[in-house]
C-alpha cells in the first residue's frame, strides 16, 4: 500500500499506477489458486459489479487529469488509508468483528454491496488502495478466515482484470513499463519474504504503526508538494 505514494515522489504518477497495476495482477493470479471457489460468492458479485462503475467513472477522471492532481488525488487517498487503518481498533468493533454482543453475521442489502464496490472501483483506479473498501464491507459478515481471504483474493483479481483494457485504453501501458514489471517480479517475491521474516521479528503493532506512518507522511507530502 506505501508503494504507489512512495513511487510517485519519484516518478510520473501515470506511469506508477500502471506499473504497479501488472506487479498486482501477477501476485493475484498465484495467490488465487489456493483459494480457488472457496469465496463468498453473493459478495464478490455484488462487489465487482458495482466496482465496475467505479473504474468507468474514475477512467474517466484519469483521462483528463494532470499528473501534479493525480499525484495530490493519490496523496489525499494514501492519508485517508492511513487514518482508516490507524483507527480500525476503534471502527472495527462497531463492523461486528469479533464483538461479543453481535452473535449473527449481518446481512448487507443488494445496494450497499453495489456501492462498497463503486467505492473500491474508484479507489483502486486511481490509487490502487480498494482493500480497505472491501475490507470494511466483509468483515461484518462474519465469514470464516479461509471464505474471507479467498473473497478479498478474488474480489482483488477480478478488480485489477477489469481495469487492465480501461488502462491500456488510457495509454498507461508501455513496452517499458512491461519490461520493468517482469524484472521486479523477483523483488516482489523477495519483499514478501523480507515482510514475514520482520512480521516473525517485530511485534505487529510497531511494525503496523511504522508502516502506516510512512504511508500518511508520503501521501501528506504528495498533497503539500
Amino acid at each position: 500500500m506505501i508503494v504507489v505514494p512512495m513511487f510517485t515522489h519519484f516518478r510520473s504518477a501515470r506511469n506508477v499506477i500502471g506499473l504497479m497495476l501488472l506487479l498486482l495482477f501477477s501476485t493475484d493470479i498465484f495467490s488465487l489458486r489456493h483459494y480457488w471457489r472457496r469465496w463468498h460468492q453473493q459478495s464478490v458479485t455484488r462487489l465487482i459489479i458495482g466496482s465496475i462503475l467505479g473504474i468507468v467513472l474514475a477512467s474517466l477522471i484519469l483521462k483528463d487529469i494532470s499528473d501534479a492532481h493525480l499525484k495530490k488525488i493519490i496523496g489525499g487517498v494514501a492519508c485517508l488509508f492511513a487514518l482508516l487503518e490507524f483507527l480500525r481498533p476503534y471502527w472495527q468493533p462497531r463492523l461486528g468483528d469479533s464483538h461479543p454482543s453481535i452473535p449473527t453475521a449481518l446481512q448487507f442489502k443488494m445496494w450497499q454491496g453495489l456501492l462498497a464496490g463503486l467505492l473500491a472501483g474508484v479507489f483502486s483506479t486511481l490509487a490502487h488502495m480498494g482493500g480497505l473498501v472491501v475490507v470494511m464491507y466483509l468483515l461484518p459478515q462474519r465469514l470464516s478466515n479461509t471464505a474471507f481471504v479467498a473473497t478479498t483474493t478474488a474480489t482483488y483479481f477480478m478488480l485489477n482484470l477489469i481495469k487492465i483494457p480501461f488502462y491500456y485504453r488510457l495509454d498507461l501501458f508501455s513496452w517499458e513499463i512491461l519490461i520493468e514489471a517482469t524484472a521486479l517480479l523477483p523483488f516482489i517475491a523477495l519483499g514478501v519474504l523480507t515482510g514475514i521474516a520482520l512480521n516473525n521479528r517485530v511485534p505487529e503493532r510497531l511494525f503496523s504503526r511504522i508502516v502506516l506512518f510512512f504511508l500518511f507522511a508520503t501521501g501528506l507530502h504528495l498533497l503539500l508538494s
